[in-house]
């Protein structure tokens, strides 16, 4: 198989950002993979999303990719929160119906410090499954698993347990033939298929949770309900005669307050009546009122106003019940009960394989029926309940610096149908078992809660992972002890806090790194993500030594540039034009060739066993031109007043030699330099005044000039 480079481009891109160092600063701890969220009924919803952040940063944001082509409609980028403390990040993003790769990325400032994603996050249709067997189904009979890719449910199994606790935190799957549906579904039996045809008339996921129990009747449904004993009509004398406690309803009840509070939720599809037909023979107004009730208890249960699709189903053993059929059409038919007709069942498959279930092609005859009943009516009528929203939790470091609280926001509110609902925590149970609004955290570990409103409805809290110890390492600071630079330049001060710190430096700044140019002390503490700080660092003591005089040339020889300003102390650096001439550093230099010639004055400082050059700016250029006619040898003053002569030579001599001569050619002085590479000053105060011969000699070598002293 050929890949195209810009595939194999992409392909590298994202196996570089998933794996090289700083890309795995953040990770995403809900949703998981596979979720599935109602929309509304604009086919919008809206997904919290919850993190956590191993390094500082001060922005996340989210967007929404399509899992395939024209598999929903991709958002762009989108802030989902600003300013994130204590190591989680909080947000929400809303997108139109889709199956999605959730993206989310965090900056400090411009910079991208990581990035993770979560495959296979859909906003679409979300059902509850419940009553008896043929909506339970069994292993073996022939159930086909949904071929969609976006047919989903949860892994959750009750079926032994049979716990009235909160199920673990969702994990999800695709929905294949044997699948449980959990908490209690057996296979995917005709809901794999109707997975399918939703999917692909609607193109959205769907998350199916079934909480059917098979054998169950209308009657053990309410009387769990109201908190009494659930019959199980076929093993009545037995030790085994009631359902567990709380059953059958307690699944069903679950399933609202938890699943439905993070998932949202189009309808409740019921499928039940069998039972209530052939053995039990209950009348219309029996169903009717049992039915009605366990609606009426969902919504009082929950705060919530679910909605209801009933299946008309009442065939067993080849009988079929019209009193149950017109209870259930009562129910449907009430006014603004919310509730709608499921399919008519009692003709599919007749005669069914053992008198009562359906099998084979008869599942996908019911899986039909059913989304032949979901019809567009149904879709624009029934109120979905949305997810809500994650509750808000920050995380502070204690002023101890050895411990963190972990606070949570009391409350949340959701808008639904134009009214507000608030839902207020009477209960938060921490993963340690402690309870409240607050956590105490005083050792590394994984730290989450469940909060609960008056009613049971659940909320699940962002989980915090801290690692390590909670208070960080003082840092040490690079370099260390006693440090200077020069008045123009600044030292770079750093540490060897792990990246996952924050540095905040004594004059206030929040870097990684610190530059500074005035003297005094600097110190350092490392912040973790969870705002605890360690204490201050060892000192950094900066000297800053003065700023240097910046030279003034003047030319004061036929070949000789000067610093007039500063004169002597000082070394210096000359350059012809803008490159430096080489071991030339004292006060004055000799040109040798025209152009503009400039010097900086330099300096070295000696600070323990360290040395520091410090420099001026460079000076005006001078403009230097060589003398013309002087046959390479000058002497000035001339007349010299006092007889002190400067000698210049434009070549540079070795053992050279001066010799001052009367005009009668008397030999009168003489001076020997073993260099001759710059002026020279000559003494002639001891000769009468008068005129002289001025000779300078040397290798290749020999001018002579007159001169008068005075």
């Amino acid at each position: 198989m050929k890949i195209n480079l810009p595939a194999r481009l992409f392909i590298l891109v994202s196996f570089l950002l998933t794996t090289l160092p700083g890309f795995s600063q953040i990770a995403i701890t809900y949703p998981s993979t596979r979720a599935v969220f109602q929309r509304d009924r604009s086919d919008l919803s809206t997904i919290s999303i919850n993190g956590t952040y191993s390094q500082p940063i001060n922005r996340v944001e989210a967007r929404l990719v399509m899992m395939g082509q024209d598999q929903g409609t991709n958002t762009d980028w989108t802030t989902i929160q600003n300013n994130p403390q204590g190591g989680i990040f909080q947000g929400n993003i809303t997108g139109k119906g889709g199956w999605y790769r959730l993206e989310v990325r965090a900056f400090l400032n411009t910079t991208l410090v990581g990035q993770a994603a979560i495959d296979r996050i859909g906003i679409g249709e979300v059902f509850i499954i419940t009553g008896q067997s043929n909506a339970q189904g069994f292993q073996d009979k022939g159930a086909a698993g949904a071929s969609d890719d976006r047919v989903n449910t949860i892994t959750y199994d009750n079926t032994v347990a049979n716990s009235l606790d909160d199920p673990p935190s969702p994990t999800f799957r695709h929905l294949d033939a044997d699948a449980l549906i959990g908490p209690r579904g057996q296979s995917a039996w005709c809901w794999g298929i109707l997975g399918d045809l939703i999917a692909r008339q609607y193109n959205v996921p769907v998350l199916f949770i079934n909480t059917a129990w098979a054998g169950t009747t209308i009657k053990s449904w309410e009387d769990s309900s109201k908190g009494l004993p659930g019959k199980n009509i076929f093993q009545m004398g037995t030790p085994f005669e009631n359902y567990p406690t709380g059953m059958p309803y307690g699944n069903l009840l679950i399933a609202l307050r938890y699943y439905v509070s993070l998932q949202g939720l189009r309808a409740v599809l019921w499928q039940q009546g069998e039972t209530d037909n052939v053995p039990l023979r209950v009348t219309q107004e029996e169903y009717r009122n049992s039915m009605q009730y366990i609606i009426n208890k969902t919504r009082a249960d929950t705060k919530r106003y679910p909605a209801w699709i009933l299946a008309r189903s009442s065939y067993n053993q080849g009988e079929t019940s019209q009193a149950v059929i017109n209870a259930q059409n009562a129910v449907i038919n009430t006014f603004n009960n919310n509730v709608y007709a499921g399919p008519s069942t009692d003709n599919l498959q007749v005669p069914r394989p053992d008198g009562v279930h359906f099998g084979g092609d008869g599942l996908r005859l019911l899986a039909e029926a059913w989304f032949a009943s979901m019809d567009a009516n149904f879709f624009s009528r029934a109120i979905p309940l949305k997810p809500l929203p994650s509750p808000e939790v920050t995380v502070t470091c204690d002023p101890s610096n050895q411990g963190l609280t972990l606070r949570v926001k009391p409350e949340i509110t959701e808008t639904a149908n134009n009214a507000t609902i608030t839902y207020q925590f009477q209960d938060i149970t921490w993963s340690n078992g402690q309870k409240g609004t607050t956590l105490s955290v005083t050792a590394p570990g994984k730290y989450s809660a469940i909060a609960k409103d008056e009613k049971g409805t659940t909320f699940i809290l962002p989980e915090l992972n801290v690692t390590g110890a909670l208070q960080p390492t003082v840092p040490a600071l690079l370099p260390s002890g006693q440090q200077q630079v020069c008045s123009d330049s600044v030292l770079t001060l750093s540490t060897n806090s792990p990246v996952g710190n924050a540095i905040v430096w004594n004059t206030g700044v929040n870097a990684r790194t610190l530059k500074v140019g005035n003297p005094g002390n600097y110190t350092a503490r490392a912040v973790n993500v969870y705002g605890c700080s360690s204490a201050s660092s060892a000192p950094v003591s900066l000297v800053v030594q003065p700023k240097l005089p910046t030279p003034a040339l003047r030319q004061v020889g036929a070949y000789t540039l000067r610093d007039t300003l500063n004169g002597a102390g000082f070394q210096f650096d000359w350059r012809l034009g803008s490159q430096l001439i080489s071991n030339q550093s004292a006060v004055e230099i000799k040109a040798l060739q025209p152009g503009q010639y400039s010097a900086r004055t330099k300096k070295v400082y000696t600070l323990g066993s360290s040395n520091l050059t410090c420099y001026s700016n460079f000076s005006a250029p001078l403009d230097y031109q060589l003398p013309a006619g002087n046959k390479g040898l000058t002497v000035y003053p001339n007349p010299s007043p006092s007889g002190r002569v400067a000698v210049e030579t434009r070549e540079n001599l070795t053992n050279a030699e001066v010799s001052v001569y009367t005009l009668f050619g008397q030999h009168v002085f003489s001076k020997k330099f073993e260099k001759f590479d710059a002026r020279q000053f000559v003494d002639l105060s001891v000769l009468l005044p008068g005129q002289y011969i001025i000779q300078v000699r040397g290798a290749g070598f020999n001018q002579s000039s007159r001169i008068m002293v005075k």
